[in-house]
């Protein structure tokens, strides 16, 4: 994945706001940590947070254009 690609998260995860974000949730990549290990998500909806995600627990939705 790549940074401002849409992705789902496959399981409920925790923002960094300690807000839960549900599963099935999409959002965008904005940042990625140890060569893709994991990766920093905005989400808007359902809840407004952003979060540490392991890429295990996202599938992506949407290339984003280049």
């Amino acid at each position: 994945m790549r940074e401002l690609d849409r992705v789902r998260v496959l399981r409920p995860v925790a923002g960094d706001d300690d807000l839960m974000v549900p599963e099935g949730a999409t959002g965008t990549v904005v940042a990625i940590y140890a060569d893709g290990e994991a990766f920093e998500v905005e989400f808007t909806d359902p809840v407004d947070t952003l979060a540490t995600v392991d890429a295990a627990a996202l599938r992506l939705v949407e290339r984003a254009a280049r």
